[in-house]
């Protein structure tokens, strides 16, 4: 595959065209008007990288006429994103710079070309720089969860995936660098993302469905972490990096990373390597909720309940010995996270015509699946155990149970703190792009990902129950229009292999290929976009006749810019989700999801018709976006309750009926105090979403729907200091599904203090972070462990990160 893509690149290099007779030339300042030196300019459409000098000025000669995104970027300042014209000879430009959370950023994602969100007709959210560091935790989807109609499934302190807009699983794409993470977490909620948030330069959100460029499964949204592992800029220095250390107090966790990048010449190369360890994390109180919620959850199940009242209060009163053993109360115990990342990536420039190269990474975990879910046999006794106390037939439940403390400690308590996942992943990336004008196009980029994937889940030490197997490829390929626009061929293999005693799906070996084509065009300040795309999946299982699908999927969309700072975004996107193997051919008992499954294979294609608005503002003293969305789905594919129960589960299989999907997300900051000539101001953000789903046939609510949000928070910035305050309030849920219980509301507070040195040519950050100041007892709806395994507690982490 290597050898293809430097083929491509040198057939394709010699055809560009020669003249390079433009040039940029910039002055950064603050809004104070200071210069600002040792910024980093870049203009990512040609992969071409400067830093000013000590007055503050950059150049940049040579280049191909067209419109370009220019992004600044400053350590002391702040950063900054201008569009600038190329159109021969010399063009100046003077950008300013502000300490800011991000009020535009460019984004590689959404489409294939650069766009500032300004730019973008759905919906985005950036995490980069400061505010990436200050919302990094151990996984992806609570990294993310902060950010507008962004939730996680939290399976754990170390499994918790993204959940956009109510959706999750296959309907949200997890890319890294643009290419499929290649992991299991699409499986099942326990399964862990294999990607380190610390490891990642930025990581990009695209709320709604992707499906145009990123295929089916993407109909819900996407999330790509971009690591830079296969540098795309010719090295500034022979050296730079980082290097960071970080404790916190809730789970002991002790954290380490380092990053370097370099070269010389036509060459520049990446390594970078990470080390987490923690015990099992603080929680405010007991583990497993109890009395009226508990007694709500039976009534809704169904429950006849008998003497159980009597019986749950002998074995878990808090009055009782026993209570604090089968629920545990202020530390949650199988919480505890070991893993580590390592990369490294070289690549290969040719002059300023493009490059090519190739990266090798690897992401080991070992973490502890808490909530005391079994497998196999010990799968089927915690069935039963979990029908006694949430649902099953409680009217044997003194004949049966009778000794039910002694036999949970003697059967069940060590199996349950032993259910353990050991995690490897290892993976090679090839990437090559041109970035000169050669026939009809401008550029043309090429990316390739392998990935081997394997865990092992273990259900006591050295005891495998499960292991899972997941090898994947994919190659995507576009070319970039002289006019705006794209045209791509995507081609994905994977196959997936479950052996042992939750072996619930069979193993499959599932092939996809898709062509897809994205155009813009300006009709004075409005900007329309179209896109289309024809994807084709195979699905062979064992023991199954083989499954084909075919999806073609369009959207419209335009963009309004009345003037500087402003915006106006509508689309509407017609997308095609084609059912997963999981969905397919599932049968088993599956504990992490406490239920039995039960696959489909007559299902047929899931089709949405979705529409996006959003309204940006990025200058002024009120800056932010707001979106309202509402997605129509036919044969929408979901887990419906049979009434019946197998191996000590509820039984579900997979059914199709239409679904809608509604609501708005609100994100913003006002200015309240700004001193120009000190580079310092005091900010108050906001944030709040909402999302309604439910069955159009019966009008029933659909599972794990977030409830509303709100966040409102005081930040202070400087140069040097950084300081925050900020209030999460989450309400209550009480429009459920059958079979889920409720959520009561509850409320975040969390802090900051950071302060900035600059010495020796050195940055150093000191960052101190405070998240669940009050201890709350916090439950996410959106979890299935929501009733056994709350939100961590007061937690307090210390970081030290040199920049050099």
């Amino acid at each position: 595959m290597f050898r293809i893509l430097f083929a491509i690149c040198l057939v394709l290099l010699p055809t560009m065209a020669a003249a390079e007779d433009g040039s940029l030339v910039g002055t950064v300042k603050t809004a104070g008007g200071e210069t600002v030196a040792n910024a980093d300019v870049t203009i990512p459409d040609l992969l071409r990288r400067t830093t000013t000098d000590d007055n503050g000025n950059f150049r940049f000669e040579g280049l191909p006429a067209g419109n370009y995104l220019v992004r600044v970027s400053s350590t002391q300042s702040g950063t900054a994103v201008d569009r600038v014209n190329i159109d021969g000879g010399e063009t100046n430009a003077e950008i300013i710079v502000a300490l800011v959370r991000h009020d535009d950023e460019i984004v590689v994602t959404a489409s294939g070309v650069l766009r500032s969100q300004l730019e973008l007709s759905k919906p985005t959210s950036v995490l980069t720089g400061e505010e990436l560091n200050y919302r990094l935790q151990p996984t992806l989807g609570e990294t993310l969860a902060s950010e507008p109609g962004i939730n996680s499934t939290f399976f754990g302190a170390s499994s918790s995936r993204p959940v956009i807009r109510g959706l999750g699983g296959d309907r949200v794409r997890m890319l890294q660098d643009g290419i499929g993470v290649g992991d299991a977490s699409d499986t099942s909620p326990d399964h862990a993302v294999s990607s380190e948030p610390a490891t990642a330069e930025r990581i990009e959100i695209l709320r709604g469905p992707a499906t145009l460029l990123y295929g089916s499964s993407a109909i819900g949204g996407v999330v790509n972490v971009i690591e830079g592992r296969i540098p795309s800029y010719r090295a500034e220095e022979p050296l730079t990096g980082h290097i960071e250390l970080r404790g916190s107090s809730a789970a002991d966790e002790e954290f380490g990373s380092v990053r370097l990048d370099g070269g010389g010449g036509d060459w520049a190369w990446h390594i970078d390597a990470t080390s987490r360890e923690t015990g099992n994390y603080d929680i405010p109180g007991f583990a497993e909720l109890e009395g009226e919620h508990d007694d709500e959850h039976d009534d809704e199940h169904g429950d006849e309940h008998g003497e159980h009242d009597d019986d749950h209060d002998d074995e878990h009163g808090d009055e009782h010995e026993e209570h604090e053993e089968e629920n545990p109360f202020g530390t949650l115990p199988n919480s505890d996270i070991e893993n580590t990342a390592y990369g490294f990536g070289v690549s290969r420039f040719v002059g300023n015509k493009g490059f090519f190269g190739i990266s090798v990474s690897a992401y080991d975990s070992n973490y502890g699946v808490p909530g005391g879910h079994g497998h196999g046999e010990h799968g089927d006794e915690h069935g039963d155990e979990h029908g006694d106390e949430h649902g099953d037939e409680h009217g044997e439940h003194d004949d049966e149970h009778g000794e039910h403390d002694d036999d949970h400690d003697d059967e069940h308590e060590e199996e349950e703190e032993d259910i353990r996942i050991d995690l490897k992943r290892t993976r090679i990336d090839l990437r090559g792009e041109v970035t000169q004008e050669f026939g009809p196009f401008q550029a043309v980029r090429a990316r390739v990902g392998v990935v081997d994937y394997e865990h092992d889940e273990l259900e006591g030490p050295g005891v495998v129950g499960t292991r899972f197997f997941n090898d994947s490829w994919e190659t995507r390929i576009e070319l970039v229009q002289k006019r705006a626009g794209s045209v791509g061929i995507q081609v994905r293999g994977r196959e997936l292999e479950a052996i042992g005693e939750e072996a619930f799906i069979p193993k499959s070996d599932i092939t996809s290929t898709a062509i897809f084509a994205f155009e813009e065009f300006e009709r004075g300040d409005v900007t329309f976009e179209l896109g289309a795309r024809y994807e084709s999946q195979d699905v062979d299982a064992e023991g199954h006749s083989s499954a084909s699908f075919d999806g073609f999927s369009a959207s419209v969309g335009l963009v309004w810019e009345p003037q500087d700072g402003y915006s106006i975004g509508a689309s509407l996107a017609r997308s095609t989700k084609l059912p997963a193997a999981e969905e397919l051919f599932s049968n088993g008992a599956h504990p992490a999801t406490q239920s039995f499954e039960i696959g489909n294979p007559n299902l047929s294609e899931e089709t949405s018709l979705g529409v996006d608005v959003v309204l940006r503002k990025t200058t002024g003293r009120l800056t932010g976006s707001l979106s309202f969305f509402n997605n129509s789905f036919n044969d929408f594919i979901y887990q419906a309750f049979t009434g019946d129960e197998e191996d000590g589960f509820p039984v579900v299989v997979y059914a199709q009926d239409d679904a809608e999907f509604y609501g708005a997300e609100l994100e913003g900051r006002l200015g309240l105090w700004e001193d120009e000539a000190a580079g310092t101001h005091f900010d108050l953000s906001f944030m709040s979403d909402f999302v309604r789903a439910e069955l159009d046939s019966t009008g029933e609510a659909l599972p794990r729907i977030p409830p509303r949000r709100y966040s409102l928070g005081l930040h202070y910035h400087h140069p040097r200091w950084h300081a925050f305050v900020e209030s999460l309030w989450v309400d209550e849920q009480d429009r459920v599904a059958a079979n889920e219980t409720t959520t009561e509301s509850y409320s975040l507070l969390g802090a900051g203090l950071s302060y900035r040195l600059f010495w020796n040519n050195n940055v150093y950050d000191l960052v101190l972070r405070g998240r669940n100041l009050t201890d709350e007892d916090a439950r996410n709806h959106t979890s299935f462990l929501k009733d056994e395994v709350p939100l961590p507690g007061r937690d307090f982490s210390l970081a030290l990160r040199m920049t050099f």
